[in-house]
Protein backbone atom coordinates (compact mmCIF):
# COMPACT_ATOMS: atom_id res chain seq x y z
CA UNK A 1 0.00 0.00 0.00
CA UNK A 2 2.84 2.42 0.85
CA UNK A 3 4.50 1.72 -2.51
CA UNK A 4 1.26 2.65 -4.26
CA UNK A 5 1.00 5.92 -2.30
CA UNK A 6 4.63 6.72 -3.04
CA UNK A 7 4.14 6.02 -6.74
CA UNK A 8 1.04 8.21 -6.92
CA UNK A 9 2.74 11.05 -5.04
CA UNK A 10 5.81 10.81 -7.25
CA UNK A 11 3.64 10.97 -10.35
CA UNK A 12 1.74 13.98 -9.00
CA UNK A 13 4.92 15.84 -8.10
CA UNK A 14 6.37 15.03 -11.51
CA UNK A 15 3.29 16.38 -13.27
CA UNK A 16 3.29 19.49 -11.09
CA UNK A 17 6.94 20.16 -11.84
CA UNK A 18 6.34 19.63 -15.54
CA UNK A 19 3.35 21.97 -15.60
CA UNK A 20 5.02 24.67 -13.52
CA UNK A 21 7.91 24.69 -15.95
CA UNK A 22 5.46 25.85 -18.63
CA UNK A 23 4.24 28.90 -16.76
CA UNK A 24 5.74 32.19 -17.73
CA UNK A 25 6.32 34.34 -14.67
CA UNK A 26 8.39 37.40 -15.53
CA UNK A 27 11.69 37.69 -13.71
CA UNK A 28 12.36 40.55 -11.34
CA UNK A 29 9.16 40.31 -9.28
CA UNK A 30 9.18 39.43 -5.58
CA UNK A 31 6.93 36.81 -4.04
CA UNK A 32 5.06 39.64 -2.29
CA UNK A 33 4.41 41.39 -5.61
CA UNK A 34 3.20 38.16 -7.20
CA UNK A 35 0.85 37.61 -4.25
CA UNK A 36 -0.50 41.18 -4.57
CA UNK A 37 -1.05 40.79 -8.30
CA UNK A 38 -2.80 37.47 -7.71
CA UNK A 39 -5.48 39.31 -5.68
CA UNK A 40 -6.48 41.35 -8.76
CA UNK A 41 -8.49 39.71 -11.51
CA UNK A 42 -9.23 40.70 -15.07
CA UNK A 43 -12.88 40.91 -16.13
CA UNK A 44 -14.70 41.75 -19.35
CA UNK A 45 -16.55 45.11 -19.37
CA UNK A 46 -19.97 43.43 -19.43
CA UNK A 47 -19.18 41.70 -16.12
CA UNK A 48 -19.40 45.09 -14.39
CA UNK A 49 -23.11 45.21 -15.20
CA UNK A 50 -23.99 42.12 -13.18
CA UNK A 51 -26.87 42.77 -10.78
CA UNK A 52 -25.55 40.52 -8.00
CA UNK A 53 -22.25 42.43 -7.62
CA UNK A 54 -21.41 46.13 -7.42
CA UNK A 55 -18.14 47.81 -8.34
CA UNK A 56 -16.69 51.22 -7.51
CA UNK A 57 -14.45 52.78 -10.14
CA UNK A 58 -10.98 53.46 -8.75
CA UNK A 59 -9.36 54.95 -11.86
CA UNK A 60 -7.15 54.30 -14.82
CA UNK A 61 -4.06 52.12 -14.38
CA UNK A 62 -1.01 51.51 -16.55
CA UNK A 63 1.52 48.69 -16.67
CA UNK A 64 4.79 48.93 -18.55
CA UNK A 65 7.66 46.63 -19.40
CA UNK A 66 10.69 48.25 -20.97
CA UNK A 67 13.96 46.92 -22.32
CA UNK A 68 16.94 49.10 -22.98
CA UNK A 69 20.67 48.65 -23.23
CA UNK A 70 20.88 49.67 -19.57
CA UNK A 71 18.22 47.30 -18.24
CA UNK A 72 19.45 44.28 -20.17
CA UNK A 73 16.33 42.12 -19.96
CA UNK A 74 13.72 41.96 -22.71
CA UNK A 75 10.36 43.68 -22.41
CA UNK A 76 7.47 41.28 -22.03
CA UNK A 77 3.72 41.38 -22.40
CA UNK A 78 3.32 39.29 -19.22
CA UNK A 79 5.45 41.73 -17.20
CA UNK A 80 3.36 44.68 -18.41
CA UNK A 81 0.15 42.87 -17.42
CA UNK A 82 1.64 42.08 -14.02
CA UNK A 83 2.63 45.74 -13.56
CA UNK A 84 -0.95 46.70 -14.48
CA UNK A 85 -2.34 44.43 -11.77
CA UNK A 86 0.18 45.80 -9.25
CA UNK A 87 -0.87 49.37 -10.11
CA UNK A 88 -4.48 48.37 -9.45
CA UNK A 89 -3.57 46.70 -6.15
CA UNK A 90 -1.75 49.87 -5.02
CA UNK A 91 -5.05 51.71 -5.48
CA UNK A 92 -6.90 49.09 -3.39
CA UNK A 93 -8.62 47.69 -6.49
CA UNK A 94 -9.35 44.00 -6.95
CA UNK A 95 -10.66 44.06 -10.51
CA UNK A 96 -9.31 45.40 -13.82
CA UNK A 97 -10.93 45.82 -17.20
CA UNK A 98 -8.09 45.55 -19.68
CA UNK A 99 -8.38 48.27 -22.30
CA UNK A 100 -5.42 47.09 -24.34
CA UNK A 101 -1.71 46.49 -24.70
CA UNK A 102 0.65 47.67 -27.37
CA UNK A 103 4.24 46.96 -28.22
CA UNK A 104 6.23 50.05 -29.11
CA UNK A 105 9.67 51.58 -28.90
CA UNK A 106 10.62 54.95 -27.51
CA UNK A 107 10.36 56.68 -24.12
CA UNK A 108 13.89 55.47 -23.37
CA UNK A 109 13.07 51.88 -24.32
CA UNK A 110 14.41 49.83 -27.20
CA UNK A 111 11.31 47.66 -26.83
CA UNK A 112 8.28 48.50 -24.71
CA UNK A 113 5.00 46.86 -23.76
CA UNK A 114 2.38 49.28 -22.44
CA UNK A 115 -0.95 48.02 -21.06
CA UNK A 116 -3.82 50.22 -19.91
CA UNK A 117 -6.93 49.41 -17.96
CA UNK A 118 -9.65 50.64 -15.65
CA UNK A 119 -9.44 49.56 -12.01
CA UNK A 120 -12.45 48.75 -9.84
CA UNK A 121 -13.10 47.61 -6.30
CA UNK A 122 -15.84 45.09 -5.68
CA UNK A 123 -18.33 46.31 -3.06
CA UNK A 124 -19.54 43.83 -0.47
CA UNK A 125 -23.10 44.60 0.62
CA UNK A 126 -23.07 42.68 3.89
Amino acid sequence: MNKLKTSILSALFGCTALLSGCTSVPAGFSAEQLAQADQVRFVKPYELTRTDVRYNAVGEVVGESCSSQLSGGPASHNAALLQLKLAAAERQADTVVLQGCEQTAGAGCDERWLCTGAAYQQVNDN
